[in-house]
């Protein structure tokens, strides 16, 4: 009883905190995130490559730099992350904005992120444009091309080829639909994993602050039964 009346704030904290953290991290939508995270990269550059026009080869080298770009943004997500949370676990403000408001703080975080990484990546793209791809051989630069037309002149790429043409031609809908899908699949799946996180952090701060005013009453029901007991004691020794 006596432990439970001198609990301290931050103690309660703490658990609250671990308590929302074990909720969300456990959240049935959090592992269906984490699978759609590893696949969406494979999965826009694969409907990318597919709904470009031209042939086989030309899918498959549009699909390959596309699939090298979500590695530089990856590479860079993965460098800010380190970054931030150095940030944060050495500023007391920050920590206290990640404890008081986690859902502002990460919404924050992630826009952030996006911002930073996407740009990022631009700028490295450019920098490669202007200051390394002018001293990369022509062997070199014309790889991708090359790899487009061995593709294309293989007996599969032919057959293949061929097949697209008339599936292009028979089914002009679904082509387009393919189009379609590869421009308007990967901000879809954003805004819905964005829509999820956002619910389930709404839902571990409601565990929250219930699990603090939980905790925050037995502490106070602690307290008044101590003062009671010690206030008995006092009088059955004036007694």
């Amino acid at each position: 009883m006596h432990e439970i009346a001198m609990i301290t704030d931050s103690q309660i904290n703490a658990v609250a905190n671990a308590r929302a953290n074990y909720e969300y991290n456990n959240s049935s939508h959090r592992k269906t995130e984490r699978k759609f995270a590893n696949m969406l990269p494979v999965m826009d550059s694969f409907l990318l490559g597919a709904s470009t026009t031209g042939s086989l080869g030309t899918k498959v080298v549009s699909g390959g730099k596309e699939l090298a770009d979500w590695g530089i943004f990856i590479g860079l997500a993965h460098l800010y992350r380190k970054t931030i949370n150095k940030i944060v676990n050495n500023s007391e403000t920050l920590q206290n904005f990640k404890e008081d408001s986690p859902v502002a703080f990460n919404l924050a975080n992630t826009a952030l992120g996006v911002t930073v990484c996407c740009s990022g990546a631009y700028y490295i793209k450019k920098g490669y444009q202007k200051f390394i791809a002018p001293h990369i051989s022509k062997d070199v630069k014309d790889a991708p091309q090359n790899l487009a037309d061995k593709i294309d002149k293989s007996s599969i790429g032919k057959s293949i080829n061929e097949g697209m043409k008339n599936f292009a031609k028979n089914y002009p809908k679904i082509t387009n639909g393919l189009k379609i899908a590869a421009v308007w699949t990967l901000p879809i799946v954003c805004v819905g994993i964005l829509a999820t996180w956002i619910t389930d952090m709404v839902k571990a701060n409601n565990v929250k602050k219930t699990t603090q005013k939980e905790l925050e009453g037995l502490r106070l029901a602690a307290a008044q039964q101590l003062a009671m007991q010690n206030s008995v004691q006092e009088n059955d020794n004036n007694e």
